[in-house]
């Protein structure tokens, strides 16, 4: 029986960061679907989790859509254009490699894969229900192109900046797609603006423990995207929607097949040797 709203997508989506792990596959207790849920009063099927990639959506997550939905939300393609490789060439060390050869080929998928991927998502999704409302969540800038406070990590003005262009063209392309498809999005760029890592008030973990939490939205990122989201399907303060107890919540036993963030991918022998100085000339 299919759920009146059903979440769809990847770590973004399953709350990973933002509060409790629930049991089985990674999902916690404070995702913005959950908030969503309250400000809507709909039943929820909880298919998003971490590591999910459009493959995994079509294959375990779409079936949960069906004639009684009345509202799907998706956040992917992060998995997609390689979230993980890309954040673990730019959080290594420069002298342990360079960060453009990995930033570059996500721009390549970006631009001349993604797009038919999510476009194969939404248009199954229409299938299975074709008079639901679809809304589509992007993802925010993650830096604020200034420093990098962590002690461990060393992102660079520059990297930060390659990935700031980054995620402008992957939010441009998630919304032109879900327009094409007659689908609604909902840009997060702006509301983040001021609450990247580093900032005095961050709505984005850095590297973090558990490691698979490092750079996902914190609770306060989450409460962002709910107040997003629910803007377009009621209007509801995020008071209003802490202090209401969800409606029926179905969670979706899928797995995602992307590979998920590890300190020991961080810290290995090359990233800790740092080359000797070069003496003055």
């Amino acid at each position: 029986m299919s759920r009146a709203y059903v979440a769809l997508g990847d770590s973004y989506a399953a709350g990973v960061g933002a509060g409790r792990r629930e049991p089985g596959p990674y999902r916690t207790d404070a995702g913005y679907p959950l908030a969503v849920a309250r400000a809507t009063g709909l039943d929820l099927a909880y298919q998003a989790v971490l590591g999910a990639t459009c493959a995994d959506v079509l294959r375990d997550q779409v079936g949960a859509v069906g004639a009684q939905t009345q509202l799907v939300t998706v956040t992917v393609g992060g998995n997609d254009a390689g979230f993980v490789p890309v954040l673990l060439s730019v959080a290594r060390p420069g002298w342990a490699g360079s960060s453009d050869r990995a930033i570059d080929e996500a721009l390549g998928v970006i631009s001349g894969v993604l797009p038919g991927r999510l476009r194969e998502v939404l248009r199954a999704v229409r299938g299975r229900a074709p008079d639901a409302r679809v809304v589509v969540i992007g993802y925010p800038h993650l830096f604020n192109g200034v420093s990098d406070c962590s002690w461990i990590t060393s992102v660079s003005v520059h990297e930060m900046r390659r990935l700031g262009d980054a995620a402008d063209r992957l939010a441009e392309t998630i919304l032109g797609v879900a327009s094409d498809e007659g689908c609604e999005g909902v840009d997060v760029r702006a509301p983040f603006d001021g609450h990247q890592i580093c900032d005095s008030d961050p709505w984005v973990h850095g590297l973090s423990w558990p490691t698979q939490e490092s750079y996902h939205p914190t609770a306060a990122g989450h409460a962002a995207y709910a107040r997003a989201v629910s803007a377009l399907a009621v209007p509801v303060e995020a008071e209003v929607m802490a202090g209401v107890a969800p409606p029926q919540v179905e969670h979706g036993a899928c797995v995602g097949t992307a590979p998920t963030f590890a300190l020991r991918d961080v810290m290995t022998g090359r990233a800790m040797r740092r080359p000797p100085l070069q003496a003055p000339a």
